[in-house]
């Protein structure tokens, strides 16, 4: 078998390579034994609805499709909420799949509130209602297969309180420590045939991950073995993950160079309103709230007060020692 060139040629095919996600996986485990033992026993049941919850990068699309593989169902449709802009849209999906198949929405949260109460009568009722016609007074009942309905969400809290409590299994997950993504990189490595110099060059891309796999492997790892290529040498070293953050601008917490600036402009006073830096920074403020904060907050590098922010004693330190 021949090295891989890129972190996304392998697909993880069964829970059991899930890493840093115990808890998840074990509700999962149970529940799939559940469902395998009952259909032994000659029930008709379905597998789910499951709704996988947390933060972006963290793993939920990979345990999607490992829970699809488990079911060894036969055909994956995959999807995104932002996409289905239409009832029209759902409908087709939900009738287009029979037993065999896993339904996986991905950011359901964007579906709009028509198409979440279409989610919720396959759910519940397992039927949709076609649309009135001249020919008919009263909607028209269409039975739905037994396929198995996965959705995933960053923002649960946007989906209808009935859609997201007819979920029978609930999945929240969590950002990870620096050992479980070391073990994550070093499975990825190991699976593309790739070589590292030594566990500690492994560590230091998980370091400067923000506690995230997706960055972990899409974005350091990636870069890492494409420092080492350019230079045509097999083996990652301590030199190229020196030369990876050096190019991407990537400090020892995992800020990049904007997220650096965010906080030395809000070193220089006391505290700032979020229009303001947001226009130091020359980003919008929606941008700054919604991508930049939440890790800095997270770390404690900065704090709210009121409408206002303020650096933290920790944020000043990391500054003073990751100078622009």
């Amino acid at each position: 078998m021949s090295a891989g060139t890129d972190v996304n040629q392998i697909e993880i095919t069964s829970l059991s390579h899930i890493n840093g996600q115990d808890k998840v996986v074990d509700v999962l485990q149970v529940n799939l034994s559940a469902y395998f033992n009952s259909r032994q026993n000659g029930s008709g049941s379905t597998f789910g609805p499951v709704l996988l919850v947390g933060p972006s990068g963290t793993g939920k699309t990979l345990v999607a499709k490992a829970i699809h593989c488990e079911l060894a169902n036969l055909k994956l449709i995959e999807t995104n909420g932002e996409m289905l802009n239409s009832c029209s849209e759902l409908n087709s999906i939900l009738l287009t799949a029979d037993d065999n198949t896993t339904v996986f929405i991905d950011e359901c949260q964007a579906l709009n509130s028509k198409a979440q109460h279409i989610l919720l009568t396959a759910i519940s009722e397992k039927v949709i209602f076609a649309p009135k016609t001249n020919a008919s007074k009263s909607k028209t009942a269409i039975p739905l297969a037994n396929f198995s309905l996965i959705l995933a969400s960053t923002h649960e809290y946007q989906l209808q309180d009935a859609l997201r409590n007819r979920m029978r299994i609930y999945c929240r997950f969590n950002y990870y420590s620096i050992d479980d993504l070391t073990g994550i990189v070093k499975q990825r490595a190991d699976a593309l045939r790739w070589e590292y110099e030594s566990l500690d060059v492994l560590a230091e891309i998980a370091k400067r991950a923000k506690n995230t796999p997706r960055i972990a492997l899409n974005r350091n790892l990636q870069m890492a073995y494409s420092v080492a290529s350019s230079d045509n040498r097999a083996v990652i070293t301590k030199s190229d993950i020196i030369q990876t953050f050096k190019l991407l601008e990537v400090d020892e917490l995992g800020l990049d160079s904007l997220e650096r600036s965010y906080l030395f402009e809000l070193s220089k006073h006391k505290s700032m309103k979020l229009n303001v830096i947001a226009s130091k920074v020359g980003l919008p403020r929606q941008t700054v709230a919604t991508v930049i904060e939440p890790y800095l907050l997270r770390t404690e590098l900065i704090e709210k007060i009121g409408s206002d922010r303020a650096i933290t004693t920790k944020g000043k330190k990391h500054i003073e020692d990751n100078s622009i």
